[in-house]
């Protein structure tokens, strides 16, 4: 950012602190801080096959991925997950239907994922959209992690997991870290979701 939002006013000071790197306005004192951008994708399987778009635009252009890309303002999680699923895959989804399944760090790049999921009750009616060379269902050994964007030990790391927990209908809430310097995904914490036993609480 060049210029304040507010008045106008070139921004010349930079400086950091605890809350992280910012710019002040020298004329009206309105501070501009530099963070995080929110990348939300969505995880829609039919039996034990999930929804992928094989990208059209860099990075990792040629390989496939879920449905993914920054929220836009206004949005909420969910509406962003299922704006970028039509987007890509042609596919019309409910975001109220949507559940939180990750959330990866990538403290290097400034960005955060929040990946959902939802199951299809009927199989998709796919078309690529503008960012799609190619769309389609697959299961767990159809791609090799090569053939999958951005990093492979990611998806060494996850994709396993995924296709277990479709199987067997059990999810989990996934936290993971991405080191980009390394190549490496950091150890992966999962939060297994219990429900309560309505009786339980009754008086």
């Amino acid at each position: 950012m060049n210029f304040c939002s507010v008045c106008g006013e070139f921004l010349e000071r930079v400086s950091s602190s605890a809350r992280g790197a910012h710019v002040g306005c020298p004329r009206c004192g309105t501070v501009h801080y530099s963070n995080p951008k929110i990348l939300v994708a969505c995880i829609a399987y039919y039996g034990q096959r999930i929804v992928m778009c094989r990208r059209a635009l860099e990075p990792s252009q040629g390989r496939w991925s879920i449905p993914a890309g920054y929220m836009e303002r206004g949005e909420t999680i969910e509406g962003a997950a299922a704006r970028e699923a039509a987007e890509e895959t042609g596919i019309v989804l409910n975001p109220e239907a949507l559940e939180l399944y990750a959330i990866l760090s990538l403290p290097a790049m400034d960005q955060v994922y929040v990946t959902l999921r939802t199951q299809l009750s009927e199989p998709p009616r796919l078309r690529c959209g503008p960012e799609s060379l190619e769309v389609g269902l697959f299961a767990e050994n159809d791609l090799s992690p090569e053939q999958w964007a951005f990093a492979s030990t990611l998806v060494s790391n996850s994709a396993a997991t995924l296709f277990r927990e479709i199987r067997t209908g059990r999810f989990g809430i996934h936290k993971m870290l991405f080191e980009a310097r390394s190549g490496n995904c950091g150890a992966m914490r999962t939060y297994w979701l219990v429900e309560s036993n309505p009786q339980q609480w009754s008086g």
